[in-house]
């Protein structure tokens, strides 16, 4: 049985007081914010990590040799305005005025501790011959992700492009081995099959290019994955300090295994032999060319004949 008074929340007609629980309301409210700070406070963290922005701090070069000059503004080694002000206690004398009629009477006098600002110059002077005192500051932008992706992209690229280039020589070669062979250097089955070589070099150079880029997007795609996870993670209450350890650990692992990817080429074999099949039919049709401008009836010639250099 609940006896009703105005401190469980009833009036004494029996009604329900409109404020009662209010004091739990307003607790529940105050946590919450708390909470919500917490979770912006990582959330801030991990975006700070994932995506740098350029911040202030003080120029290590305009470290102050001189004198002190009291009108102007100098900085200590964190970036912060130095305050060259102390403060110290002291005892402020106050005479009071009676109001009687005789001079004099009624009169007194106390005595009260006041807090006074100085310039401190054992401060100054100690931050002066310790070398930590700065006239100025400059803005530093560090290094973002995106300097990553594109030495990545570049990584790539140039790998792969090397793989189509030494694949280009190596089939320019057996190339002209096989036309001089055959005595058709100079020719126009050597213009054609070296213009064949060069446009199936540039479609490899063109892939190169695709590969790197697709790098680059794979290493960024991971990084978002990584952050969402991250930022998901913080909404459910993991601090600023472990979201902060959690992030730099994704990139560097996720940089780690874009820098695997630099291993070892993915352009594939581009000329599967192309310059020999070229050559091959090249030499064929001359042949059968030949055959059929003097009607020289060479019954050891066949169409169906390949070519077994290279």
């Amino acid at each position: 049985m609940i006896v009703i008074n105005q401190f469980n929340g009833y009036a004494p007609d029996g009604r329900r007081l409109y404020f009662k629980g209010g004091s739990s309301s307003k607790e529940a409210t105050r946590l919450e914010q708390e909470r919500q700070a917490r979770v912006q406070a990582a959330v801030d963290a991990i975006n700070a990590i994932f995506d740098p922005q350029p911040y202030t701090t003080v120029d290590k070069n305009s470290v102050v040799t001189g004198g002190y000059d009291p009108s102007q503004t100098y900085y200590l080694a964190d970036g912060s305005v130095f305050d060259p002000m102390s403060t110290r206690t002291e005892i402020k004398r106050t005479h009071h005025w009676g109001s009687g009629a005789k001079p004099f009477e009624g009169r007194y006098t106390t005595y009260d501790p006041v807090t006074v600002s100085y310039l401190d110059w054992d401060k100054i002077n100690n931050v002066l011959n310790s070398g930590s005192l700065y006239s100025g500051l400059t803005t530093v932008t560090p290094d973002s992700r995106e300097k990553l992706y594109e030495e990545q992209q570049q990584a790539i690229y140039d790998l792969n492009a090397k793989e189509v280039n030494d694949q280009y020589a190596d089939a320019e070669r057996a190339n002209r081995f096989a036309l001089a062979r055959n005595g058709l250097l100079g020719g126009s089955s050597d213009i054609e099959s070296n213009a064949r070589l060069q446009e199936k070099t540039n479609e490899g150079l063109i892939q190169a290019q695709a590969l790197g880029q697709q790098a680059a997007s794979d290493l960024r795609t991971a990084d978002e994955q990584s952050k969402q996870s991250l930022i998901a993670m913080a909404q459910s209450g993991i601090d600023t300090g472990t979201a902060q350890q959690m992030a730099q650990a994704q990139l560097n692992a996720n940089a780690q295994s874009a820098l695997g990817q630099r291993g070892g080429a993915t352009i594939g074999n581009l000329f599967d032999n192309l310059s020999q099949a070229y050559l091959t039919r090249q030499i064929m049709n001359a042949t059968q060319n030949g055959y059929n401008l003097y009607n020289n009836n060479y019954g050891n010639l066949s169409t169906n004949k390949t070519y077994q250099g290279s």
